[in-house]
């Protein structure tokens, strides 16, 4: 899918101006959807992978597959990392496209154990939301655990969180949402609460930031949902709250304010603050410009909420379950990871493939 110091998620620095423009692959016409390809100026284009096939391959562009890809993270060097679940691994794509394991073994679960080690000597259990630092370390929520995995590859085990109670609940259900600062503090999220984790406790002490309970408001069900968290330039977080909303958590505050959407209430509206109504944001990423982007997947679009807390629909069709690579609006389907390059470009994690988005 970003400063106590609460919250500060990635900012970005310095990607190539060809990064900005072009993204993996570099420029390829529209019609040429095999990968790596930003296709038109302001559009969809598939970066690696298959939206409706999954598999597990190492290759390049539309060549590569996914097993129920999630997360998201993009390098300082434009590479981009991709929790992929049910492959329990860590994927790397290179900013030509080429899809490589920077950790675990495809199709491989751990059964026992940490699991950790160096790049594909280590297992995880489904990685399914992971986070980067100003020095690319990786944080990844793999299953009940918080894993680490360093730039040369070199995976540890953080911290294990409870998984009978879900943080002090009776219900059980995984985290599924992560954000680091630039001191190494962790905002983690589950169903049920919204934890920030401190590096100096060695990440095992926590702060409760909210509590409650979530529901699959998209699907109408008490199904429990992952909810998005990001953090901005200037450390303010930004958290897809217990109730539905997008709510901000401003640098060294430890209450969430409500920012747009209204409490327990499910649409696909656009608007200023409480006007604004969202079905199930499952991720979250910003901009330089204070820009918040969220990954809707009941309604299959890509949100932008602005400074000002104007919400807009930036991809997608409320309603339309299809993928398409085309100019925007588009067509999206089953959404599940969001990243922003800081430049106006975004990265999404779509059915089993990377895609580009282009504003």
């Amino acid at each position: 899918m970003r400063s106590t110091p609460l919250l500060s998620v990635l900012v970005l620095s310095a990607l190539s101006a060809a990064l900005a423009g072009c993204g993996p692959g570099g420029p390829k016409p529209a019609s040429e959807n095999t990968g790596g390809n930003t296709g038109p100026t302001s559009g969809i284009a598939l970066v690696a992978g298959n939206a409706t096939l999954s598999g597990r391959a190492d290759a390049k562009g539309s060549d590569a597959r996914f097993n129920n890809p999630r997360g998201i993270a993009l390098d300082s060097g434009g590479n981009l990392y991709v929790a992929d679940e049910r492959n329990f691994a860590i994927r790397k794509i290179a900013p030509d496209g080429t899809v490589s394991t920077f950790a675990g073994v495809l199709g491989t679960i751990r059964t026992g154990g940490t699991g950790d080690g160096n790049g594909t000597r280590a297992l995880f259990v489904g990685p399914t939301a992971i986070a980067i630092d100003t020095s690319n370390n990786l944080f990844v929520l793999d299953g009940y655990a918080i894993r680490k995995i360093t730039p040369s590859g070199d995976v540890s085990t953080l911290a294990t969180l409870p998984s009978g109670s879900g943080f002090g609940s009776s219900i059980q259900f995984q985290p599924a949402g992560i954000a680091v600062d630039s001191n190494g503090d962790l905002l983690v999220t589950t169903s049920v609460d919204t934890h920030r984790f401190t590096a100096a406790s060695s990440y095992r002490n926590s702060i409760t930031l909210e509590s409650g309970l979530a529901f699959d408001y998209g699907l109408a069900v008490d199904t429990l949902a992952p909810r998005g968290v990001a953090i901005d330039a200037s450390g303010v977080g930004w958290l897809a709250d217990l109730g539905n909303t997008i709510s901000r958590v401003p640098a060294g505050a430890n209450v969430p304010l409500r920012f747009a959407g209204a409490q327990g209430t499910i649409g696909s509206a656009n608007g200023v603050a409480g006007n604004a109504r969202f079905g199930q944001v499952v991720a979250l990423t910003t901009d330089k410009n204070g820009n918040v982007y969220a990954a809707d997947a009941a309604n299959f679009t890509i949100r932008k909420i602005t400074s000002s807390a104007v919400t807009s629909t930036v991809a997608g069709i409320a309603g339309t379950n299809a993928f398409s690579t085309r100019g925007l609006p588009g067509t999206l389907t089953t959404l599940r990871g969001i990243v922003s390059d800081g430049g106006g470009n975004l990265y999404v994690t779509e059915g089993n493939a990377v895609v580009k988005i282009t504003q």
